[in-house]
């Protein structure tokens, strides 16, 4: 059975193969799969934007590297990356596994506070302790980390009734239709969601944040990438030296409400 899932897991990654794939590749593009993640970073018909997009498409023009980027999936952009069918991918969450596959950069592109979302005429309340939701049907998102605290307590059986699914609008829905009761995400995405989804105001967040954590671009280690990422760190020093990473934080704060 081990044999057959190494197969099955070669034969997916190979399908995965971008055209024109590598940092290598003729035309000098550099290729790099995204996440929806609204309001950082959104597809608006094919063309990527978001404050996030606007960190990273300044920090490869400092350096001289165009860029082609693609939206797909959170499991789908892990795997495209670890084969080398892309160059990159963001964002993602740093865990000791992702090192040794994924090649990372020193700094992060996004600070962000995770948070529970319920509906208001729910019973159940976040209070800081993860016991008090333990007995929830939380939604989340097939392969993202929600920061090494979630992570671990999941890891331990903390959460008997998670409900996974493989994108963010549908864990929404679900929470709106009573699917499940609660569910864990950036608070600014969050936000985005509930002005989009829910006008009538039936989802709140529920407590303090669960955790406050860092994401990040990563670069596949199947060939060498060490310049693309020691040239990324260089451009987001350069950027928060001369103001440009707070103008764009604040563009994305600015774009949802409290």
């Amino acid at each position: 059975m081990h044999a057959l899932n190494g197969i099955f897991r070669v034969l997916i990654l190979v399908l995965l193969v971008w055209p024109g794939r590598g940092a290598m590749a003729a035309d000098g593009v550099v290729r790099l799969a995204a996440l929806e993640f609204a309001p950082y970073i959104h597809d608006a018909n094919g063309q990527a934007e978001g404050p996030v997009v606007d960190v990273v498409n300044e920090a490869f023009r400092r350096m001289g590297k165009p860029l082609r980027i693609g939206f797909f999936p959170v499991t789908r952009s892990l795997l495209m990356v670890e084969a080398g069918s892309v160059d990159g991918f963001f964002t993602v969450k740093k865990t000791p596994e992702r090192e040794r596959s994924l090649r990372f950069p020193r700094e992060p592109l996004l600070s962000q506070d995770f948070v529970f979302f319920v509906r208001k005429d729910s019973h159940f309340r976040f209070n800081g302790d993860y016991a008090s939701i333990a007995n929830a049907r939380i939604g989340v998102v097939n392969n993202m980390s929600y920061g090494g605290r979630f992570d671990a307590a999941r890891r331990q059986g903390a959460f008997p009734h998670l409900e996974n699914s493989h994108a963010l609008t549908n864990i929404f829905r679900m929470l709106l239709a009573g699917h499940v009761d609660a569910m864990i995400c950036s608070r600014l995405v969050g936000m985005q969601f509930i002005q989009e989804l829910d006008p009538a105001g039936r989802i709140m967040i529920s407590g303090p944040p669960s955790e406050t954590t860092h994401s990040f671009i990563v670069f596949t280690r199947q060939y060498d990438t060490s310049a693309l990422a020691d040239g990324f760190d260089q451009a987001i020093r350069g950027m928060r030296q001369d103001g440009t990473l707070a103008r764009l934080s604040e563009r994305a704060s600015l774009k949802t409400k409290p």
